[in-house]
């Protein structure tokens, strides 16, 4: 931003300066007439134009050269101040602290739980089973096989005669007669269908129910009353003692060493190091735009006459 700003105020300066310069050099008398003006009249020394001449002189166009200032760009080398940050690595002493680990063991008192053995008499009760023998009357279901009559329907088979219509073919070979591809004649056995219908007896058998007797034999349980033995089971309670052994947990104190971690700070001095961004002033070369004018010949052509009514 400040080089853009530099350059931007060389350049308004040095064209401020060759303007004066400019107007200097250009004469007051090379700017061309106005249109519709004639040129300055003609010294009284110059010879006058015969009369067939001078309307043709008069309205011919002139030919006016003048001076004009054209401005033009050219570059140059200047040298400008400028600041540039380097990086510079520069070295400083910093307090450091870290925590260091320590180990001690270190005497602790501890309540533990013992489990302690311990004997007792206990009465408990016994039971065991006396089996005794009972007589006892049961009904039980006994078996008989009997032989009992039933009706069942049985299905059977009955020819019959019935009539049923048939169709024949009752057709005879023929002799025909033709004539083939090449106009020979020939003969040929033609079989001419004759189709005959006629009633015929068929044996139809169809399915007839009856009912018949049979004789079929049955199981059939009947009640008996029966005389049995059986063991019948009594309990029987004894009371017995006997020593038995049970542990309580007892609660004890106890001397135990165990490790104990502490950390210490410790504070020490380090070189760190560090960089910072230091400005320099330099000198540097840039290109610049200078503005110059220079002088230049223009030739063109101007009308003699604004209102002769010659068309110019």
């Amino acid at each position: 931003m400040n080089c853009k700003l530099w350059l931007t105020l060389c350049c308004a300066a040095l064209l401020a300066a060759s303007l004066p310069e400019a107007r200097a050099l250009q004469p007051d008398n090379v700017l061309p007439p106005p249109p519709g003006v004639g040129p300055s009249p003609a010294p009284a020394q110059a010879q006058a134009p015969s009369p067939a001449q001078a309307p043709a002189a008069a309205c011919a166009p002139q030919t006016i050269t003048c001076t004009v200032m054209v401005p033009q760009i050219s570059y140059k080398t200047i040298t400008v101040p400028d600041v540039v940050c380097k990086p510079e690595v520069r070295q400083k002493n910093v307090t450091v602290c870290r925590m260091v680990a320590e180990t001690q063991m270190v005497n602790c008192s501890t309540t533990i739980v013992v489990p302690e053995r311990r004997t007792a008499m206990k009465t408990f009760t016994t039971c065991h089973m006396t089996y005794e023998s009972a007589a006892r009357q049961v009904t039980v279901m006994v078996p008989h096989a009997e032989m009992r009559q039933g009706v069942r329907t049985v299905c059977k088979p009955v020819a019959s005669q019935e009539m049923q219509t048939v169709c024949k073919d009752m057709g005879q070979w023929t002799t025909q007669t033709f004539v083939d591809c090449c106009g020979c004649a020939g003969t040929c056995q033609v079989w001419a269908p004759k189709m005959v219908t006629e009633q015929v007896a068929v044996t139809v058998y169809k399915p007839q129910f009856i009912e018949e007797a049979f004789e079929y034999q049955e199981v059939v349980c009947r009640p008996e009353l029966r005389t049995i033995n059986e063991q019948i089971a009594k309990p029987v309670y004894e009371t017995q003692t006997r020593e038995v052994s049970y542990f309580v947990p007892v609660c004890k104190q106890v001397e135990r060493q165990i490790p104990r971690t502490t950390f210490r700070p410790v504070t020490e001095e380090r070189v760190v190091n560090y960089t910072v961004m230091v400005p320099e002033r330099v000198e540097r070369q840039v290109q610049v735009p200078v503005c110059t004018l220079v002088a230049k010949q223009v030739t063109y052509s101007v009308p003699a006459c604004g209102s002769c009514g010659c068309g110019w």
